[in-house]
């Protein structure tokens, strides 16, 4: 625990220089119907919004440049709608792509370190983009608030995050041709799997 209260300092550090002027977006979850890039295995749903550009990304992350520097956000949501205590690992979901590569998804802790380092900056917002009393974060606020993370899911609860996919391919879209790929959720205490479920992004690419 210390080690990692260290490691989130040295991040706040890091970020300085643009901690003064990096605004929190908000995001919008939609119904669960509303996507069309979904599976439904036992009466859960999960549903993956692609962001596949830089302008897309920027609409929920104040920063620029993001999938031009090999990062790319997916946003999953889930709904549960059986009567048990769910669990999901996101450690264990997987991006398969059209090269055959299979690609864990980058914490967004590293993914700020990243992008700090990298001098990833904001785009500059025009006029009409900053509110009348704008509210400031850092970058390591927005990235870990909006991260999906293992948690638990309550009986007829949805909910929703961020999983961030690293290419060095830095110009290729990894996400076109893509499939997300989530092995299981568990019910909790007597670890019933549910699942896999199998996401196909390329339905949602095509609706936008």
């Amino acid at each position: 625990m210390k080690k990692i209260f260290c490691v989130f300092l040295l991040l706040l550090f890091i970020q300085a220089p643009i901690l003064a002027d990096y605004r929190m977006k908000t995001v919008e979850v939609l119904p669960i119907e509303s996507y069309t890039a979904q599976a439904t295995v036992g009466g859960i749903t999960i549903a993956a919004n692609p962001y596949s550009t830089d302008a897309e990304s920027a609409t929920v992350f104040d920063v620029k440049n993001l999938n031009s520097r090999g990062y790319f956000p997916v946003h999953v949501i889930i709904k549960n709608g059986t009567s048990s205590y769910l669990t999901i690992r996101t450690r264990n979901v997987l991006l398969f792509t059209t090269d055959g590569e299979q690609l864990y998804s980058t914490p967004a802790a590293v993914v700020v370190d990243n992008v700090t380092r990298s001098g990833l900056r904001r785009r500059e917002p025009a006029k009409s983009d900053v509110p009348e009393t704008p509210q400031k974060f850092s970058p390591l606020m927005d990235f870990t608030s909006k991260e999906l993370v293992a948690a638990s899911i309550n009986p007829g609860a949805t909910v929703d995050g961020f999983l961030f996919f690293f290419t060095d391919k830095r110009k290729k879209n990894i996400l076109a041709g893509s499939s997300l790929y989530i092995p299981r959720l568990e019910e909790e205490g007597t670890k019933k799997p549910f699942g896999p479920f199998t996401i196909r992004l390329d339905q949602a690419l095509k609706a936008k």
